[in-house]
């Protein structure tokens, strides 16, 4: 049976192969965008190089976690911005609703894809916000501050 530190050691190995992978990502997106002038292709190959660096900052935010200093957030740190994050959360919910509103008549199937981007990644967004909520909430037992 492994000990925590060979767990520790072998997840952070994983993370560390995964972000050569997104550094692939990242080069191979890079060539595609300059071999080409399909705005649709050049725009989806941008999305995802930019998803392929966030993905790699946020690996190294989890090994750093591990590897030099853990993460921690207190509820004083949160209340001074989390009446921000939850007026970002509405607009996030706006935003969606409108998504849903334009996809009901699009006909172009072009215009469809993008829209459904749009609204899987504002969806992914407004979920983000709901699971730092859920941090928030296990830091007390009632939720509160």
């Amino acid at each position: 049976m492994s000990t925590q530190k060979e767990t520790i050691e072998k997840f952070v190995e994983l993370l560390k192969r995964w972000q050569k992978i997104e550094d692939a990502s990242i080069k191979n997106t890079t060539e595609i965008i300059k071999r080409t002038d399909n705005p649709l292709v050049h725009l989806v190959m941008e999305i995802i190089r930019q998803d392929s660096v966030v993905h790699r900052r946020v690996q190294q935010l989890i090994i750093d976690h591990f590897e030099k200093q853990p993460i921690t957030m207190n509820p004083e740190e949160l209340a001074t911005f989390w009446t921000l994050v939850e007026e970002h959360d509405e607009v996030e919910k706006k935003t969606i609703a409108l998504a849903k509103e334009a996809l009901q008549d699009v006909k172009s199937p072009i215009a469809k894809y993008l829209l459904e981007y749009l609204l899987y990644d504002e969806t992914k967004h407004d979920n983000l916000l709901e699971e730092m909520n859920k941090i928030k909430q296990g830091m007390y037992p009632y939720g509160g501050y």
